[in-house]
């Protein structure tokens, strides 16, 4: 036995799809117009990010999603850190 789509099925999937993807550019856009509050942190010597995140943590925040939102602003795979590199560091 072989299964039939009908004609309506796949407009109906043609037609969310393409909303979804409407949605998406969208969504997308406004985040470019709008981008998180940041500021430049200059690593010193003996900095870490751990560190960075605690003093830049909300009470009650949990460093550790600090620590994910800085590496993810700045593209690091990894905590480590250098004197003289430049960290985005988010804002309010």
């Amino acid at each position: 036995m072989t299964h039939t789509t009908s004609a309506p099925s796949v407009r109906l999937l043609v037609l969310l799809v393409a909303l979804a993807s409407i949605f998406l550019l969208l969504a997308t856009r406004v985040d470019a117009v709008n981008p998180p509050a940041t500021t430049v942190y200059v690593v010193e010597t003996g900095d870490t990010l751990w560190e960075i995140a605690e003093e830049i943590s909300a009470n009650q925040e949990d460093v550790r999603a600090v620590v994910a939102r800085i590496r993810r602003l700045n593209g690091l795979d990894q905590a480590t850190i250098h004197p003289g590199q430049r960290l985005l560091i988010p804002g309010d």
